[in-house]
């Protein structure tokens, strides 16, 4: 199934002494990118975000706002370690001024008690489920955006298809079209040409315009890109069609620089510019 890369949700959950609100914004990008706020006092969570955005998404820049409020009472932790160098020194510089050692009311200020929040497990459940939801928001709008991309990647290889088969209908009436050219010329100069020579040089030059094989190849692209289209499976098909695009180009400039009779090059302009509207949209899907 066609998903694009633009999309919007929020989430929120509750529980476990804490509350989680979230953010996604999803964006147009070759590759997927993660932008995370709001886990900076939590970074023992990071990876675990950044694991679960890449389960469920392969292209984008997703940017991710996270807040966190902690709803239940903060329990108190003392740490005498982390005091203790305060505490000597702050010893020796009262016994050397001959002034009152070290209060409690000293060490409480360099951090021999601080609070602890709850459990950061409690923490993941919570902040799970809201992004959880957020996520899948983002999901159901790539979903509705993508199927709207897909008809319209659809229209136009139709269209791309019509414009192969007119220059496929047209293609054999270059060598006749180059012979007529040639004899018109011919009269101009005002010179007899061996009528043997000139057979052998419409021969060349119908074998340097043959297109059947860029015609043939340009097929098979068009319809590997309508079937990566179709496909229903959750696959990301955005960089198959992005290849599919360049080689359809490809194909489409050789013909341009082998047929060109009024007709043919027009057409083969026409299948320039489909293809090239055809690249932009790709640049959306996922």
């Amino acid at each position: 199934m066609l998903r694009s890369m633009t999309g919007y949700g929020e989430g929120s959950a509750q529980g476990e002494g804490w509350r989680v609100s979230a953010k996604v914004k999803s964006l147009n990008h070759r590759y997927l990118e993660i932008y995370l706020r709001g886990l900076e006092d939590y970074p023992e969570l990071d990876l675990r975000v950044r694991d679960l955005v890449q389960k469920r998404f392969a292209r984008g820049r997703m940017e991710i706002s996270l807040k966190i409020e902690c709803l239940g009472e903060e329990a108190l932790r003392f740490d005498p370690e982390a005091v203790r160098p305060y505490f000597e020194g702050l010893r020796r510089l009262t016994e050397a001024l001959g002034i009152e050692g070290p209060t409690l009311d000293h060490l409480l200020r360099v951090g021999a008690v601080r609070p602890e929040p709850p459990d950061p497990e409690g923490l993941w459940a919570v902040l799970q489920g809201a992004l959880d939801e957020a996520l899948s928001a983002v999901e159901e709008m790539r979903r509705r955006e993508g199927e709207a991309l897909a008809q319209e990647l659809l229209a136009l290889l139709e269209q791309l298809d019509r414009e192969i088969n007119a220059v496929a209908e047209k293609a054999p009436q270059l060598k006749e079209h180059y012979r007529e050219r040639l004899r018109k010329r011919i009269e101009e100069l005002g010179v007899e040409v061996d009528p043997e020579r000139v057979e052998q040089e419409v021969v060349l030059y119908a074998e340097r315009s043959d297109i059947t094989e860029e015609l043939a190849r340009l097929r098979i692209h068009r319809e590997a890109a309508g079937k990566a289209i179709r496909a229903r499976g959750e696959e990301a098909v955005g960089r198959e069609l992005d290849f599919l695009a360049q080689e359809m180009n490809r194909e489409a400039n050789t013909l341009a620089s082998k047929a060109r009779e009024g007709e043919i090059a027009q057409s083969v302009v026409t299948m320039k510019a489909l293809i090239e509207r055809f690249r932009e949209q790709v640049r959306n899907v996922e």
